[in-house]
């Protein structure tokens, strides 16, 4: 059985998720807790295919993003705080992408291929969402404490380096691919991830720490 770092990473999360829940709820974001839950059993599975006599484990990955991309988007939402024309507006963006995630798992690249472009549209919505919640953070007049006290900026600031990173490297695979670049006989998106993995995990660890004070951001 495989358990890497960053697994460990992903459990220490959890952790402190089910620690902080009672906070995470007061900041509207508890749906962390089944999220990383799902996140730590597709990672066990995803890494551990070959037990089960799987040729690859990218029906485990596409399950994931069928399942958890909802969850992002309600996660964004809550943070985002929208009201009236905004909330339409991002219910809409949230209808759509799902649609294409799905038409995509079902009719598109399939259900045993790797789903790419679902991957790349949720990295698309975390970049854009992620600066939306920072850029929100940054002009609220109304937070009481400085904007790196704020568990929002810490989670946001994590999801938007882990996004760009994983969109550069997809885009860089069949490049990657072509010319074998590896680090340490690993290819280049085996030996970056996983270091990306850690920083997200902990940048979400410090982010639910910090929810444990007292409301501070802005009313809905």
């Amino acid at each position: 059985m495989q358990f890497h770092l960053f697994q460990l990473a992903q459990l220490i999360c959890l952790g402190f998720a089910c620690r902080f829940f009672s906070s995470l709820k007061q900041w509207s974001i508890a749906a962390f807790l089944p999220l990383l839950s799902f996140i730590v059993l597709i990672e066990v599975i995803g890494n551990n295919f070959r037990l089960f006599n799987w040729a690859n484990n990218y029906f485990i990955y596409n399950v994931y993003l069928l399942f958890s991309t909802p969850v992002w988007l309600y996660l964004f939402r809550q943070m985002l705080e929208l009201t009236g024309a905004a909330r339409a507006i991002f219910r809409w963006i949230a209808i759509l992408s799902m649609s294409f995630i799905c038409i995509n798992y079902f009719f598109g690249e399939g259900v045993r291929n790797f789903n790419s472009w679902s991957l790349l549209l949720l990295m698309l919505l975390t970049i854009v969402f992620s600066c939306l919640v920072l850029f929100r953070l940054s002009v609220t007049d109304s937070i009481e404490s400085t904007l790196y006290h704020h568990p929002y900026f810490w989670i946001n600031a994590g999801n938007l380096l882990f996004a760009l990173v994983t969109l550069v490297l997809l885009g860089l695979q069949p490049y990657i691919r072509e010319h074998g670049i590896q680090i340490h006989s690993k290819s280049l998106y085996h030996a970056i991830i996983p270091t990306a993995n850690i920083i997200l995990y902990t940048s979400y660890c410090y982010g639910f720490y910090l929810c444990r004070n007292p409301l501070t951001r802005s009313s809905q």
